[in-house]
Order: C-alpha cells, then sequence, then structure tokens
C-alpha cells in the first residue's frame, strides 16, 4: 500500500510541476516574437560585375547559308546585331570576335569541314569592309561536328548550315 500511496505522490506532484512548466513557461515563450536574426550580405563585386557584363554582351549572331554556299546576304537585322558587335568591341578593347562555320551533315568530313571554314572567312571578309579589326577576330571551323538541329529533314540541315559570331572575353 505504501507503494501505492508514494507512487501518487510523485504522480500528483509531477503533474503540478509539468502543468506550471507549460502554463507558465513554455506556452508564453510559443507566444513571444521570435527575434530575426539578420546575417549581413557579403558582396562579391567581381562576380556581380562579371554577371553585368555578361547579361550586356550582344548575343551571339547567326548568319543562315544555302546549300554548298560560303555566301550570305545581309539583312536589316543582322545589320542592327552588327552595330551592337562593333559598339562592344569599340568599348571593351580585350574582346576578341569568334566567327564560327558550320555545315550540314551531307558531304565528306574534310569539305564540311573547309565549308565551314570558307564560310567563317567569308563572314570575317565582310566585316572587315564594315570596319571591324582583323587583329580582333578570329576564324573556326566546326564543319558537321556542333549541329544546332538534326540532319533528318532538310529544314533540320538547313539550321546547320550556319555561321555563329560571338563574343569572347
Amino acid at each position: 500500500m505504501r507503494i501505492i500511496l508514494t507512487g501518487s505522490v510523485v504522480f500528483v506532484i509531477w503533474a503540478f510541476f509539468s502543468t506550471w512548466l507549460f502554463v507558465d513557461v513554455l506556452k508564453p515563450a510559443l507566444k513571444k516574437p521570435v527575434p530575426e536574426v539578420t546575417v549581413p550580405k557579403t558582396t562579391d563585386t567581381v562576380a556581380d560585375s562579371l554577371a553585368l557584363i555578361y547579361a550586356l554582351m550582344p548575343k551571339d549572331l547567326v548568319i543562315r547559308h544555302d546549300f554548298n554556299k560560303a555566301g550570305f546576304k545581309p539583312d536589316a537585322e543582322t545589320e542592327s546585331r552588327l552595330a551592337e558587335f562593333k559598339s562592344w568591341l569599340d568599348n571593351h578593347p580585350e574582346s576578341v570576335l569568334i566567327i564560327t562555320g558550320h555545315t550540314d551533315l551531307v558531304g565528306t568530313p574534310e569539305y564540311n569541314q573547309e565549308l565551314g571554314l570558307e564560310r567563317a572567312r567569308g563572314a570575317m571578309e565582310y566585316l572587315k569592309g564594315k570596319g571591324f579589326p582583323e587583329s580582333r577576330m578570329t576564324v573556326v571551323s566546326k564543319g558537321e561536328l556542333e549541329p544546332s538541329a538534326g540532319y533528318i529533314t532538310a529544314e533540320e540541315r538547313a539550321k546547320n548550315r550556319r555561321t555563329v559570331i560571338s563574343i569572347k572575353k
């Protein structure tokens, strides 16, 4: 009987203690506003300035070519985009134009490599005529190695016959 009586007393004391702890300590603590801890921002100005530079850079200019031809006919959009590139090169003397010629899969890999180079050189000659300095242009041929579309349909092959003008920092 003594054990039951002792257990009951301990239980009652524990019940009062846990009720007091919950009502007077824990519940008000839950209602208090939690202080907001602000972590100071570290600014990486180098990364921010690089991101800004890349965001302001002109996007790649794609010139389409006819089958087995290296020449192209510039349109108004090409002319306006070239003005962006010219302005960029004037303002950023460390930049270089990369002119990359591409072909479709028709023909031998050697022929396509040479045709891609002819396309890139033709674009370079056109740019030189527009006042772009030759020393700031690099000509590359990817031939058939980097398609932008598939090779199944004629439309897909036509998308692969291109010259891409981009800026390299």
